[in-house]
């Protein structure tokens, strides 16, 4: 918890400076909802909710998009991992990577369901192809990555 706010800064700068060139094809890696999800490994489902909620809404406020629209996305993905998390062994890699990409692509879903219901429907096979799943797939690459880094360097020290 008292990681939270260096968090989102450090989501904020990373993702306004460090994002740019390192993005793929147009497609970044969602910072913010990867602060949700690690917060929400440590903490109840209620206050996941909430924290997802303000990330959300601070990122809303920041994107331009409509002012909701994160805050509603990311405190549903912060409640569900925060319940996965307790029900689930998440410390493996392999499952911390399949919690943060189905997360992250149910988070996406959920994103284009509720600008489909407002905005009118986009394409949807496209959007899912070239938008939602490659997102997923470096969230979760990132997340994994951030998660597992200084562990395996830790692994590195003690071979050496």
């Amino acid at each position: 918890m008292r990681w939270f706010l260096p968090g989102l800064l450090a989501c904020v700068l990373a993702q306004a400076v460090l994002l740019g060139p390192l993005s793929l094809g147009g497609i970044r890696p969602d910072l913010f909802l990867l602060l949700v999800f690690l917060v929400s490994q440590r903490v109840s489902p209620e206050a996941a909710t909430l924290l997802g909620f303000m990330v959300g809404l601070f990122q809303d406020a920041l994107s331009g998009s409509p002012l909701g629209l994160r805050a509603f996305t990311d405190s549903l993905m912060g409640f569900l991992a925060a319940r996965l998390s307790h029900d689930m062994y998440t410390d493996k890699p392999l499952a911390l990577f399949w919690l943060l990409l189905g997360g992250t692509a149910a988070a996406g879903g959920i994103t284009l369901a509720l600008l489909t219901f407002f905005l009118g429907p986009p394409p949807l096979f496209p959007a899912l192809l070239w938008v939602i799943a490659p997102e997923a797939l470096y969230t979760a690459a990132v997340g994994l990555l951030i998660v597992w880094l200084p562990q395996f360097r830790a692994v590195l020290a003690r071979a050496a």
